[in-house]
């Protein structure tokens, strides 16, 4: 049989054995593709069907840090002390965020796979909420309270944040105390504690 004998019948294809008998079957084919194949057209309708939802396409999504200035952001690692033990709250950018309109700044970390934000409060000088202190043994971990709104309803919260080495972790107590100082300029530090930040 000669090496092109099984390309006769167009039903079906064999695969070639040999390397010329490949580069013939390749040719074949590719010189047949638009003749063989029709493209589908796209159903965009079903006569006497109407969806359940209907989803609509967006094409900015707000994020609601729209109004805000970024001061500091760095990736890190968040615990929060919580049933006698510290237990991670996620991985991502910690931030702080001023408000272009009221220029308060407040502290925020975003879960990085997920996105669920997991500490959300405003940066108050007014012991003892956010009084940044190390962890013990570790100069790269930064301990504090704070009136926490990241689940909505206010609460007592400690955090650790740790950082990939120390001057990471000074860098970011620059940039937090800097915070502190601009957030002492308004009249109650106890309303601001207590005031949710959405």
């Amino acid at each position: 049989t000669s090496s092109s004998s099984w390309l006769k019948d167009s039903s079906f294809y064999v695969a070639p054995t040999r390397r010329t008998d490949w580069s013939i079957f390749m040719a074949q084919v590719d010189g047949q593709d638009e003749e063989q194949y029709v493209p589908e057209e796209e159903i965009k309708t079903i006569p006497g069907w109407t969806p359940s939802v209907s989803l609509e396409v967006k094409d900015k999504v707000e994020t609601g840090k729209e109004d805000e200035e970024e001061l500091y952001s760095q990736r890190s690692k968040l615990f929060r002390f919580r049933d006698g033990e510290w237990k991670e709250r996620g991985l991502g950018e910690a931030k702080l965020l001023k408000h272009n309109g009221n220029g308060k700044v407040r502290f925020m970390l975003r879960q990085e796979k997920t996105g669920k934000i997991v500490a959300n409060h405003y940066v108050i000088n007014l012991p003892p909420y956010c009084e940044l202190r190390l962890n013990q043994g570790s100069e790269k971990c930064w301990v504090w309270s704070a009136q926490d709104y990241a689940d909505e309803e206010p609460d007592n919260a400690q955090f650790a944040l740790k950082f990939g080495n120390v001057e990471l972790a000074g860098k970011f107590k620059e940039a937090f105390e800097n915070a502190k100082q601009l957030n002492s300029s308004f009249e109650s530090p106890i309303g601001l504690a207590t005031q949710s930040t959405q």
